[in-house]
């Protein structure tokens, strides 16, 4: 499986020969050549462990509104105070309490949906993958459920 941010290869993941975490699948992370570039963001956004992220391709998931992703956005959002209703002492905010706007401002572009793929070797998209994934730099670990 191949994970492209903004048409970039960030990531593979070689799956499980054998697959006995069900319903979750696993797989091993591999670098891609625009992860060093993205490194930072991957590692921060894997830290959030959202609880429901969003799966923009199963035909199961319900609206992005209703998830952690979209919440963590506006909430992100809130910080250069668009969002005042987000709550600033929420520990998901507290890398980016200091962080300049530019900064701030191409993270929410990485946490845009839209600009995500995960496809297979031959182009398909893998619709159990959410977007973007919530990839384990420390343990290179990778579980979803397809």
């Amino acid at each position: 499986m191949l994970i492209y941010f903004d048409g970039e290869l960030l990531a593979g993941i070689v799956l499980d020969d054998v697959q006995n975490s069900f319903p979750e699948y696993g797989g091993t992370v591999v670098d891609g050549p625009a992860l060093p570039r993205w490194r930072e963001f991957v590692e921060v956004f894997g830290s959030v462990d959202l609880e429901f992220d969003y799966c923009p391709h199963h035909p199961d998931e319900g609206p992005y509104e209703s998830t952690d992703l979209a919440w963590y956005v506006n909430a992100l959002a809130g910080l250069e105070g668009s969002h005042p209703e987000a709550d600033p002492d929420h520990p998901w905010l507290e890398p980016w309490k200091a962080a300049d706007s530019a900064c701030l401002e191409r993270y929410l572009t990485f946490l845009d949906f839209r600009r995500w793929r995960a496809v297979t070797q031959n182009g398909e998209i893998v619709a159990g993958i959410p977007l973007p994934p919530s990839l384990d730099l420390r343990t290179r670990r990778f579980y979803f459920r397809p």
